[in-house]
């Protein structure tokens, strides 16, 4: 049976000397592993630049089920990331999107609701000239929703503490591994509020990006680490 679908490049391995092992999350069946064979030809048809990670494309291939490698029979390009490579912000906001991604996406089923929501936050970074330095933070916010662990948004003056294990603010601070401290827990509750109020400094913003990823570690097994996270803060934020 032949499946055409949307997709969204995660990774690529190369398998030889002409071939690409590659990771696609798909609309119609989710995470799919394809072998591309001669990728790396002068005269193929599918090329190994086509697979840039979280590059947007549309693929043809056939399922017979059961197959853990599939062989791709068409691919048409929406968007690739490569095309970014000379903008440090959009490139290494989208470094950090792929490696949470596809940790998280490694073997998953489909979800057509997370895979409409990553393909418009890559078009979101595509497109956005001045890249606001809150984006990486509510995407991530907005990423909790679609997996299950929205924070709750209960600030107030008397529940200034975020808890990273209860999902939700608390009126103490045990310790700054379990919660966040006041400034960081504010700047949550203006994101999650969508407010409009003054960016703080970077050295809070680090945190917190630092903070939701590990609120993201606490609550979803398959993410260990993402390395990735330390580029994002010197090149989105500044040395903290």
């Amino acid at each position: 049976m032949n499946i055409t679908t949307a997709g969204i490049v995660l990774h690529s391995t190369k398998y030889s000397d002409t071939s690409l092992i590659v990771k696609i999350f798909t609309e119609a069946q989710g995470t799919q592993s394809f072998i591309i064979k001669g990728a790396f030809g002068k005269k193929s048809r599918v090329k190994a630049a086509l697979f840039s990670p979280m590059a947007l494309v549309n693929i043809t291939y056939n399922d017979h089920g059961g197959e853990k490698l599939k062989f791709l029979k068409d691919i048409v390009r929406r968007s690739t990331t490569a095309d970014m490579g000379f903008d440090p912000v959009k490139s290494s906001i989208l470094l950090f999107y792929n490696e949470l991604i596809y940790k998280l996406l490694f073997d998953t089923g489909p979800d057509t609701v997370l895979f409409h929501f990553l393909e418009d936050e890559i078009i979101k970074v595509s497109e956005t000239e001045t890249i606001p330095a809150e984006l990486p933070l509510i995407f991530l916010i907005r990423l909790s929703v679609i997996l299950g662990f929205f924070p709750e948004n209960n600030y107030s003056d008397k529940t200034p503490y975020f808890s990273l294990t209860e999902c939700r603010f608390q009126p103490w601070q045990i310790d700054e591994q379990s919660e966040l401290p006041e400034a960081e827990s504010l700047y949550l509750a203006h994101l999650l509020r969508d407010e409009n109020t003054p960016v703080p400094d970077r050295q809070t913003r680090n945190n917190l990006l630092r903070y939701l990823i590990k609120y993201f570690k606490i609550h979803n097994e398959q993410l260990k680490n993402v390395e990735s996270v330390e580029i994002l803060a010197t090149i989105l934020h500044g040395n903290s």
